[in-house]
């Protein structure tokens, strides 16, 4: 999903669980499960992310992401 308002934590509960492709605005793509949602007034001071679990757990901010994918 890369256009307008995207909320991470409805995609978060729809799809906790998932294995999921995430495009990063830097051009990196990552894959993994979709593990958590943090918002961003639990994340002071950083702000709203995502967590994805790979080899190990990632962390990825919500700004940062150009696009985000279910695939399974």
């Amino acid at each position: 999903m890369g256009y307008g308002k995207f909320f991470y934590e409805d995609f978060f509960r729809e799809n906790a669980g998932k294995l999921v492709r995430v495009e990063m605005t830097d051009g990196d793509v990552l894959e993994g499960k979709l593990d958590s949602h943090i918002s961003a007034l639990d994340n002071e001071p950083d702000p709203e992310s995502i967590l994805i679990e790979n080899v190990a757990t990632i962390e990825l901010y919500t700004h940062e992401i150009h696009r985000i994918e279910v695939l399974e």
